[in-house]
């Protein structure tokens, strides 16, 4: 499978970005029906990019491989908890974006698949190998199979070390030289997240 890149928009078009040289062998396409990712999107009010049952459609991939091509300005950020992970937003018209770790100990980013634009985005991005937390789904006519999670959190370790060898393994468009969030993320109160959490 030839590598492409692919466009990332929001839903106003303000921000945009670009995955490069995507492809199954440079990320991992998985669906998570958490709790955790459904609070997410209410916090922005964008519980309209959710699958139907509750569920966000993920590519994981890394860092290094995504640059901001404009609206950089409109980055926003926020966390559930302390130490959760770090939910990227386009602060513009609220579309959730990306989500990362607290630092960079781990290269790892979750794109939002419905923000990537054209016609190759199910090539580039390949198959699901992996849905997890269906016990968080909305409830639905089919019982959904949860799978992969040993095999996307392999994929990601894979990954983290391949940059390492690489020299690339801090880089990326969300953390400054000093391993420090471009944007300071809001870290929610425990009475916003419990009000966000289905």
């Amino acid at each position: 499978m030839a590598k492409t890149d692919i466009a990332i928009a929001c839903r106003c078009g303000e921000f945009g970005a670009v995955l490069k040289d995507a492809s199954p062998k440079t990320g991992s396409h998985v669906q998570c029906y958490c709790k955790d990712c459904q609070a997410g999107a209410k916090v922005v009010g964008a519980e309209d990019t959710l699958m139907p049952r509750g569920g966000t459609d993920i590519f994981q991939t890394l860092p290094a491989g995504i640059e901001i091509t404009k609206g950089a300005e409109k980055l926003a950020a926020f966390r559930l908890s302390p130490r959760g992970l770090i939910r990227w937003y386009a602060g513009c018209c609220s579309t959730p974006v990306f989500n990362t770790l607290g630092n960079t100990k781990l290269s790892f980013v979750g794109l939002f698949v419905n923000t990537m634009q054209g016609e190759d985005v199910g090539k580039s991005i390949g198959k699901v190998i992996a849905v997890n937390s269906v016990d968080g789904a909305r409830p639905g006519p089919e019982k959904l199979k949860e799978y992969g999670f040993n095999k996307a959190g392999f994929n990601i370790v894979a990954r983290h070390f391949g940059a390492l060898l690489r020299g690339d393994a801090k880089k990326g468009p969300f953390f400054d030289d000093a391993g420090q969030p471009v944007v300071e993320p809001r870290v929610l109160s425990k009475e916003e997240r419990k009000a966000a959490t289905p």
